[in-house]
């Protein structure tokens, strides 16, 4: 089994888990590109030799992954809203509803903040992507390849 499950891993990332609790095989390929990208510098990882090398296809991968949970975080991560809205409203004199509202203010702020670094993170990672298959296509064609 993986180091990537623990309990958490396995509430974040249900889409990755079989029912045993085991890696599915198509996590276990995005493992292994993500091994390879971290392990790039040490020596025999995915540069070979110690030096670096980049997989447009792993970015790519990590990309559409990344653009998967922000489309779930947008959908799930506003999962309890309205039974929220339902005990603030039926609280509202208590302290209790004022702090349901309080909290639902804040995760709907934190849910937002993060959807918004992820959405980031999947243009950066599809625009390194695309930087690389551009730039080694242009070197090819400079060395007359």
């Amino acid at each position: 089994m993986s180091d990537r499950a623990t309990a958490f891993d396995r509430m974040m990332n249900p889409w990755a888990y079989d029912a045993d609790g085991n890696l599915t095989a198509r996590a276990r390929a995005q493992e292994a590109a993500r091994t390879r990208i971290n392990s790039a510098s040490a020596s025999g990882g995915g540069g070979g030799g110690g030096g670096f090398s980049a997989d447009p296809n792993a970015l790519t991968t990590a990309g559409n992954n990344s653009d998967q949970i922000h489309a779930r975080l947008n959908t799930d991560g506003r999962g309890a809203d309205e039974a929220t809205a339902k005990v603030s409203t039926a609280l509202a004199n208590w302290s209790t509803g004022k702090a349901a509202a309080g909290a639902a203010g804040t995760w709907d702020q934190c849910v937002a903040a993060l959807g918004a670094t992820i959405g980031q993170t999947t243009q950066a990672l599809r625009a390194t992507a695309t930087n690389y298959r551009q730039n080694e296509s242009a070197v090819q064609h400079d060395l007359g390849a």
